[in-house]
């Protein structure tokens, strides 16, 4: 079966070529049709908290978002006029500066805090025009509007060096692996189509998150890069035999089928574990990885062959000798005072088990920019809460809103106040559910009484009048009574029906109200999430189930608790996935339980390492590492595996193990050293957390993957040598 399908390819290798060049073409057209998600949020459930506050959010108000603006060494006056300048761009609902609050005195500096509420459709134009007017000036600015700009430009421009970079180390390590000069430049072509039909075919996606178009053509390169490295060394070796370069091939097809497809599928394995998590960005990342990967292997199978065949008068040319591994010494020092080093790192794995155990996860960037970070130390977090309740104007309705927002203003932490502040119709709008007299209100407006007085008998006000009546009762009558009324104080009650107006649309919808809490607290943290307890439960008191919580902090909140349930159903998903194809490829039980115990030890060792440099983990770095980590290095052992029992045929086990390792080691070594050079690449040159972090630690956990396999596996594979190789023991 394998025969023929190698002899079909090659019967129809100009074919595949040729189809190769024309969906490379259709490829590079579509990609610009991909669209790229930067909205984390939008990957949540939709019964968690979060989408159901902005599903009724978005049905009754329009979305909002914050900035930020310090202005440094200003006055107050020019603070108070740049605030009042915002509140009168299109789309901005709110631009506040209090002359007492918001102002701070460090180091003969003075600082002073402009904060905007806006409608999120208008963000980028607000952004422009603030941009715009403080150009020049030393300011700060910070808030989503801003770190999603930042975020966007970051990764569009660091992705291209980032790329050019890890291209360049790996072409030094092929140079140095291969026999040919010329070797790495189909190496380099064939993932350059794999790439780019994968980038491509990205449109069949609604879209896809920012961390997945940072990092898929990267993790591409380095994860399929070892199926090239297959069927070129199995061409070489069959060339060696004497065969002729397309006998050579199609025996190189036949013999690299199995190990590359199960090379291929244990990683595809790895990246459809993602699908299952319930924070659906697994499913982005998850789907498109694993298609990569696909890709990449039928590129190997289909395209390469045939462009490896045009190219062998070149490959001859440009031959020169290799950098061998005897794999000697690697085997000495796993077998050395018997066995000591695998010994040790076995009781290494024990000890990662417990320490990893006690890792902690974060759930948002800690670098979110020195404006950010410099505005929080001075003026602290101020991360927004939205509140969605039924709408209830009535006298009783406005007092169980008032208990609800007093309840939550006294919430404290280690004796400091949970809530900087509530923007809400009975706060910012207060006015409006005041009651008034003739005296009171002649003193609000600044009036004479009997001039009030005289409007209250026309317009027959008896009792005390709640501002919102007044206001709808004098605006509906201005027109009888306008002869009574001075010019000022027609502006004046036109410009007080217009912030009603405001007010009523910022916090009233056709069935919701809503009332914004700001929070001094960093959200995804322990603190957080039992502040966001507490406002869930008095918010709940009052309103039962029919109210929902929005904003950033409710959203990792949500994550947070969404993690850990996917957690374990991540690292279950891919262990047994990849125990039942390593199972079907060996048909044995051993050894898919050994590889997998040497391939999760390495990871535990990975997150111990990551929680001791780096304090705490990125909750997505952890769950695309281990699917990664899982998927792509466990290919490393069933090669090694692979080779050692083949050789048990007709060597003992010592000699086994050391030429299953001289055998495997280039492979390794290419493979590991291009999935490190790209993680640490992306780790150091991206400045995107999401990025960087996710390619650190994919970097440390292949080199350790590499190191159990090298030194700890062989020896595993000695001891367990009657289970690995029973049909030796049966003869």
């Amino acid at each position: 079966m394998r025969e023929k399908a190698a002899r079909f390819i090659l019967r129809t290798r100009y074919f595949w070529i040729l189809a190769a060049v024309v969906a490379c073409v259709f490829s590079a057209m579509t990609i610009s049709r991909v669209h790229v998600n930067y909205d984390l949020t939008s990957y949540l459930r939709s019964d968690t908290d979060t989408m159901r506050g902005l599903a009724l959010m978005n049905g009754e108000f329009e979305s909002t978002t914050s900035l930020s603006v310090v202005l440094i060494d200003a006055s107050p006056e020019t603070a108070l006029e740049k605030a009042s300048a915002y509140s009168g761009l299109e789309g901005v609902l709110r631009a506040v500066h209090d002359p007492d609050t918001d102002y701070r005195n460090e180091n003969g500096h003075t600082y002073r805090q402009i904060s905007i509420l806006m409608s999120a459709g208008n963000s980028e134009k607000v952004l422009d025009a603030v941009e715009e007017d403080l150009k020049g000036e030393n300011v700060w600015i910070s808030g989503g509007p801003k770190e999603s700009r930042v975020l966007r430009e970051s990764i569009v421009s660091e992705m291209p060096p980032v790329m050019a970079v890890s291209c360049f180390i790996v072409l030094i390590v092929m140079l140095v692996m291969t026999r040919s000069w010329f070797e790495p430049v189909i190496f380099f072509l064939v993932i350059a189509v794999s790439i780019l039909l994968n980038m491509g075919t990205n449109w069949i996606f609604p879209s896809i998150s920012f961390i997945t178009f940072a990092v898929a053509s990267i993790l591409q390169l380095a994860l399929a890069l070892d199926y090239s490295i297959m069927l070129m060394n199995a061409f070489d070796r069959m060339r060696a035999t004497g065969l002729a370069p397309k006998d050579a091939m199609q025996q190189a097809l036949a013999n690299t089928f199995m190990p590359i497809s199960s090379s291929a599928f244990t990683t595809v394995a790895g990246m459809l574990s993602l699908v299952f998590m319930s924070f659906t960005i697994g499913f982005d990342i998850g789907m498109v990885l694993a298609k990569g990967i696909v890709l990449s292997m039928l590129t190997v199978f289909l395209f390469m062959p045939g462009v490896m065949l045009l190219c062998v008068p070149l490959i001859d040319k440009t031959t020169h000798r290799p950098l061998r591994f005897s794999g000697r010494i690697i085997h000495r020092i796993g077998t050395a005072l018997h066995g000591l080093v695998p010994v040790c790192l076995i009781i290494l794995v024990v000890l990662s088990i417990v320490f990893q155990s006690r890792t902690v996860y974060t759930y948002s960037a800690r670098d979110t920019g020195v404006d950010a970070q410099e505005t929080n130390r001075l003026f602290g977090q101020s991360n927004q809460v939205v509140l969605l309740f039924p709408k209830d104007s009535s006298d009783s309705g406005i007092e169980r809103q008032r208990d609800m927002v007093g309840q939550m203003e006294s919430l404290t932490q280690d004796g400091h106040p949970v809530v900087q502040q509530t923007l809400s119709m009975v706060t910012t709008g207060s006015a409006a559910y005041t009651y008034y007299d003739a005296a009171s209100a002649a003193a609000l407006l600044g009036r004479e009484e009997r001039d009030v007085q005289t409007i209250f008998n026309l317009l027959r006000i008896e009792t005390p009048i709640r501002g919102d009546a007044l206001i709808e009762k004098l605006s509906a009558a201005l027109q009888r009574i306008s002869f009574l009324v001075p010019g000022d104080a027609l502006a004046q009650l036109q410009q007080a029906q217009e912030l009603l107006d405001q007010a009523d649309a910022a916090f009233n919808g056709p069935n919701y109200s809503r009332a914004m809490l700001v929070l001094d607290l960093t959200p995804g943290t322990p603190e957080a999430h039992d502040a966001l307890l507490q406002i869930k439960t008095i918010l709940r008191g009052h309103y039962a189930d029919d109210s929902a919580l929005a904003g950033v902090p409710v959203a990792l909140d949500d994550i947070a608790t969404s993690f850990k349930g996917d957690m374990l159903r991540v690292n279950l998903i891919t262990i047994g996935l990849i125990l039942l194809i390593i199972l079907i490829s060996f048909r044995s039980a051993v050894i898919p339980l050994l590889l997998v115990c040497v391939i999760q030890g390495a990871i535990w060792i990975n997150m111990c390492v990551s929680n001791i440099l780096d304090n705490s983990v990125f909750f997505m770095c952890y769950l695309i590492c281990v699917a990664l980590q899982m998927g792509a290095t466990v290919d490393y052992g069933i090669l090694l595996t692979n080779h050692y029992r083949a050789l048990r045929t007709h060597a003992d086990k010592k000699e086994s193990a050391r030429e299953a390792i001289r055998l495997s080691l280039p492979t390794i070594l290419t493979s590991g050293a291009a999935l490190s050079v790209a993680g640490f690449t992306v780790g150091i040159i991206s400045s995107v957390f999401y990025i960087s972090s996710i390619g650190t630690m994919l970097a440390r956990g292949a080199i350790i993957s590499v190191l159990l396999v090298l030194f700890l596996l062989p020896q595993l594979l000695q001891w367990l040598d009657r289970w690995i190789v029973p049909s030796y023991y049966s003869e």
